[in-house]
C-alpha cells in the first residue's frame, strides 16, 4: 500500500494542542500523517542530556494511544520525557468504510513510513520500537522484518503464543465466526469489541466499580481521574475487518506466529530475525493478554540481550496505576537510557 506523508496544518496541529491541554495530556504535533494515520511527537521537557535514540511507541488498533499519556501523574510519556527520552506515538485514527480491506501487512508499512520519518528527522540509523498489545504483536512483526531499523524492541502486554489456555479471550477466540463478522459489518464496530471486554469481568466492569465511584463521589480528584478513565474506555474505535479477520483466524486459531508460519505479502515472519536487545513487559494479573502468551518470545528470538519484567498489575493498570508510575516506568527508562549510548 502507497500512502503519501504530508505535513499536518498549523490548525491540525493548534487543535490537538488545545485537547492535549484541555484533558491534563503533553502537548504534542503532529508531524506527518499517512492517510488515517498521524504521528506524534511529544515536547520535549528537558533541555539537558536528551537520548540519542528516539521511541517509537505503537498501540493497538483497538481503544486510544492516549492511555499511555491519560494525566500527568498517569503517563508513561511524561515518564520517559522527564528521563529524557525523545518520543514518537502512532495515533491510528478512525477506520472508514474503504478501510475495511487493510490487512496487517499494510499496518506494519505504516509503521514502516513512521519508523523511516524519525530516521530521518532525527538523524540516526535505528530506534527504539515499543508495542502495547496488539502493538506489541505489530512491533514483533515489525523487528522481525525490519530488524535494521530497530535498535531496541519492548513489547508490553503483548499476545505472541496465542494457544495459552489461561486466558478467557484466548479461549473465546477460537470459537468466533470471524468470517462472518467481517462479512456482516466490514469494519468492526467499537461497541462489539468493547461489550466482549466488559464480559471478561462483568461484575467488576459493569458493577463493582460504580458501586466503588458512588462511595468516593465527593473525593473531586478520584472523580476526575474516574470519568478520564471512562472516557478512554467508551473512546474506541473501529478495527478494520480485514485485520480483525486475520487476528483471529491466523494468530488466535491458527497460532501461525510462533509457528513461523505467518506471512506478510507473502514473506514468513521469522521471530529469530529479533536479534536487537529485547524487554519483555508483563502484567502478572493481565486476564487480556496472559504473561504465557507473551514470555514465550524471549525464546523465540536471536537476542543476547533480553529481559523480562513482570509487574504485579493488570492489562491497563500496567500504565496508569500509581504503583506502576512509580516503580515500573522510570525503571523502563532506565532501560531505554543505557540500550541507547
Amino acid at each position: 500500500m502507497t500512502s503519501i506523508l504530508a505535513t499536518a496544518t498549523e490548525s491540525e496541529e493548534k487543535k490537538l494542542h488545545d485537547v492535549h491541554k484541555e484533558m491534563d495530556r503533553t502537548p504534542s504535533e503532529v508531524v506527518y500523517t499517512s492517510g488515517r494515520i498521524k504521528l506524534l511527537h511529544y515536547e520535549q521537557i528537558r533541555k539537558e542530556k536528551i537520548v540519542h535514540t528516539p521511541v517509537l511507541i505503537v498501540f493497538a488498533l483497538i481503544n486510544r494511544y492516549y492511555i499511555l499519556d491519560l494525566q500527568q501523574d498517569r503517563s508513561v510519556v511524561r515518564r520517559y520525557l522527564e528521563s529524557g527520552i525523545d518520543v514518537y506515538m502512532i495515533d491510528w485514527g478512525n477506520p472508514a468504510p474503504i478501510d475495511k480491506f487493510q490487512t496487517i501487512g499494510d499496518h506494519i508499512e505504516m509503521i514502516d513510513e513512521a519508523v523511516d520519518v524519525i530516521l530521518k528527522r532525527s538523524h540516526v540509523d535505528g530506534i527504539t520500537l515499543q508495542g502495547y498489545c496488539m502493538g506489541g504483536t505489530f512491533a514483533a512483526i515489525y523487528a522481525a522484518l525490519h530488524p535494521s531499523k530497530v535498535k531496541n524492541l519492548i513489547v508490553q502486554a503483548a499476545s505472541i503464543d496465542f494457544s495459552t489456555q489461561s486466558g478467557i479471550l484466548n479461549v473465546w477466540s477460537r470459537f468466533i465466526d470471524a468470517d462472518k463478522i467481517v462479512d456482516t459489518f466490514g469494519n468492526v464496530p467499537s461497541q462489539f469489541l468493547n461489550s466482549s471486554f466488559l464480559l471478561l469481568n462483568p461484575v467488576g466492569l459493569l458493577v463493582d466499580k460504580y458501586v466503588k465511584y458512588y462511595d468516593n463521589i465527593d473525593d473531586k480528584q478520584y472523580v476526575e481521574n474516574f470519568d478520564r478513565m471512562e472516557k478512554w474506555i467508551f473512546d474506541s474505535p473501529d478495527v478494520p475487518g480485514e485485520v480483525y479477520r486475520q487476528f483471529i483466524k491466523d494468530l488466535y486459531q491458527k497460532n501461525l506466529l510462533v509457528k513461523g508460519e505467518f506471512a506478510i505479502d507473502g514473506k514468513k515472519v521469522n521471530l529469530k530475525r529479533i536479534d536487537m536487545p529485547l524487554l519483555n513487559i508483563v502484567g502478572e494479573e493481565d486476564n487480556i493478554v496472559p504473561p504465557d502468551s507473551s514470555t514465550p518470545l524471549n525464546d523465540l528470538t536471536s537476542s543476547k540481550d533480553k529481559e523480562t519484567i513482570s509487574f504485579p498489575s493488570g492489562h491497563i493498570g500496567i500504565s496508569v496505576s500509581g504503583k506502576a508510575q512509580k516503580e515500573l516506568w522510570p525503571r523502563v527508562a532506565e532501560w531505554i537510557r543505557e540500550h541507547s549510548v
